[in-house]
């Protein structure tokens, strides 16, 4: 399943139209994401959201970017072709055509993303309500790599001082991750 469309009527998992039951059905939002699976999910997440930006018009790769970067102040930057592979999957299922590298939603995309309840509106609001969040995610994601690719340089390269410091920080770090894994998984529990 992983990489298809399917799903569109049958048993899935992952973002409603796009692989399963999740986005849509009862209420705004549904039922959620869905439990997905590591391999696939993001793909699958990719594609509904990228589908969804072409309810706001057609658009090429470097215009979903710009849309995307405008709906969260320039905090998520995908990579264009990112987009582009995801355009060139939705187009080979039918969700899309293309002319000239310009997307446009097909009436099998629209009718795909209406049955789940995803019209301009409603992705608008998703997009209103979670990408802020998303943000703040990434901006932590991306903290935690900046600190893993410096323990890295330190840890290969740097001196006996620098690691010195390096032993410090990372039983620091590690000492507040796990109090905030714990803390997070309290919350969850």
């Amino acid at each position: 399943m992983s990489g298809s469309f399917a799903g569109f009527e049958g048993p899935g998992s992952g973002f409603g139209a796009f692989s399963g039951a999740g986005f849509g059905g009862p209420g705004f939002g549904g039922p959620g994401l869905g439990p997905g699976g590591p391999a696939g999910f993001g793909l699958r997440i990719k594609r509904a959201v990228t589908a969804s930006l072409l309810l706001d018009g057609p658009a090429s790769a470097a215009q979903i970017v710009q849309r995307v970067s405008d709906a969260t102040e320039a905090e998520i930057l995908l990579p264009e072709p990112v987009v582009e592979r995801v355009l060139e999957r939705l187009a080979h299922k039918g969700v899309v055509t293309t002319e000239d590298g310009v997307a446009t939603l097909t009436d099998f995309g629209r009718k795909v993303l209406a049955k789940r309840g995803i019209t301009s509106q409603t992705a608008q609001a998703l997009r209103a309500k979670v990408f802020p969040k998303l943000v703040n995610v990434l901006k932590l994601r991306s903290g935690l790599a900046e600190i893993a690719g410096l323990a890295r340089v330190i840890a290969i390269t740097g001196t006996d001082e620098q690691k010195e410091k390096l032993a410090e920080a990372g039983a620091t770090l590690l000492a507040t991750v796990n109090d905030v894994k714990r803390s997070l998984q309290s919350a969850v529990a």
